[in-house]
């Protein structure tokens, strides 16, 4: 089955969005405080400073909650070993995030904290694959060599931001990068970026910023992410990595051939997700072998079939594949990008 969603944009503390109104086809293109899209979403946005209930949450083209529909038959969905696997909870998220300006620095849990010190089974390890970026883009990652604990803890009683961006490796970004994050791992995304990014099924991260760079004075409990302020420096990791170093863990390009799928995230990562790029030049076949995934169309447009229906897609269409949709028929001329729980 093949499900489509409504438009959902979800609300964040730094500027962004004009980028995917332009990748929607939309006129009169905006930056706002509604920067990123959430797509086939069950999780909901933690937003301390503008709660609104259900935000975040997608919704079926035909009306329906996308967590309700998973609720349903999570094993038609999510298939019989995921289902089981994760108690009929959807493991993975798909974003699309447009930053006009830097967001702050962050740090989002591994599994075993999360578990430990949040009562959730997901962590957030995350990757990002740019989509387009302005010529001087750029990303935040990693500790460099010899950052510890007790100089991270002073960085941010005195608010220093020059020097705590000067504790993460800088580096430049262009459309086809893809750079993973793993849990633990201090980040900030520069201004510029359009970017698809997977990670896993949770809001949950530390700040140490207090004010972002547009002026907005954060939540404490946004900041703390409810840990308190001792607590959270336990979720970063200080092992620090030299920039070459960083740069063979955590990056790759994606290298497009017809018809064959480009992996970009595998198991040489992360056991917490998959994606893969393809590039449709006629016709393939694609066997996602009892997974599901979230696929946006970054390119081009074409046909899919499943064994019970079609659908005409075009760029800038996402949408969600259950796992118990069979083989896949893929024709046109296109490019798509595979999120793979």
């Amino acid at each position: 089955m093949i499900l489509k969603f409504k438009e959902n944009r979800v609300w964040r503390a730094y500027t962004g969005g004009k980028r995917i109104d332009a990748f929607h086809g939309k006129e009169n293109a905006v930056d706002g405080r509604m920067p990123e899209e959430w797509l086939a979403s069950a999780v909901e946005a933690f937003n301390p400073d503008r709660p609104i209930k259900g935000e975040g949450l997608s919704v079926c083209e035909d009306g329906r909650i996308f967590k309700d529909v998973l609720k349903e038959n999570p094993e038609k969905v999510l298939g019989k070993r995921l289902s089981e696997k994760f108690d009929g909870n959807l493991s993975i998220l798909v974003k699309l995030l447009d930053s006009a300006e830097r967001l702050v620095i962050q740090c989002h849990p591994t599994v075993s904290f999360a578990r430990e010190h949040f009562g959730s089974m997901f962590g957030k390890t995350e990757c990002w694959y740019m989509l387009d970026c302005e010529e001087k883009a750029c990303v935040y990652l990693g500790f460099k060599p010899r950052i510890t604990k007790e100089k991270w803890k002073a960085l941010f009683r005195t608010q220093d931001t020059s020097g705590m961006l000067d504790c993460l490796h800088k580096f430049p970004v262009k459309p086809g990068d893809l750079w993973f994050v793993d849990g633990g791992i201090p980040h900030a995304i520069g201004g510029g970026c359009l970017m698809i990014e997977l990670q896993e099924p949770s809001d949950l991260m530390v700040i140490p910023e207090r004010v972002t760079p547009a002026g907005i004075v954060l939540a404490e409990q946004k900041l703390h992410g409810g840990l308190g302020f001792e607590k959270m420096f336990d979720c970063f990791r200080y092992a620090g990595y030299s920039k070459e170093e960083t740069i063979k863990k955590y990056y790759r390009k994606a290298v497009l051939t017809d018809n064959r799928f480009s992996s970009l995230v595998d198991s040489d990562l992360t056991d917490r997700f998959s994606m893969k790029a393809l590039k449709v030049n006629g016709g393939v076949t694609v066997d996602l072998a009892d997974r599901y995934a979230v696929v946006i169309v970054t390119a081009g447009e074409g046909v899919i079939k499943t064994k019970d229906e079609m659908s005409n897609l075009k760029k800038s269409n996402s949408f969600f594949v259950t796992a118990d949709s069979g083989s896949l028929e893929l024709s046109g001329e296109m490019e798509l990008v595979f999120c793979i729980a």
